[in-house]
């Protein structure tokens, strides 16, 4: 049996039982919006990109080479960004949850 009880917005906990053993709790600290559908990803060789679709406050983050990065501005709700590295190749982008 498993049960949910919504703690906090965005937060809760779930309870696990098995038949024969004691209920077991564990925490999950994970925005709500972490479940909404986003992706990430570089093109043009000094790019970023993120889309997300859902509600919550999210941001993309650009890893580039010789050591810089770029972040985009916080965005609310559903959308697209396109952040350019400084200086250097584009690495990685990931969206970062606020």
């Amino acid at each position: 049996m498993i049960q949910m009880r919504k703690i906090a917005k965005g937060m809760a906990i779930v309870t696990m039982a098995a038949a024969a053993a004691a209920p077991v709790s564990l925490a999950i600290a994970t925005p709500a919006f972490a479940q909404s559908s986003c992706s990430a990803g570089t093109w043009g060789g000094v790019w970023g990109w993120g889309d997300c679709r859902g509600s919550g406050q999210w941001q993309l983050k650009v890893s580039c080479t010789w050591g810089g990065d770029a972040t985009s501005a916080v965005l609310s709700g559903p959308g697209h960004v396109d952040v350019k590295c400084p200086w250097g190749s584009a690495r990685t982008a990931s969206i970062i949850y606020r």
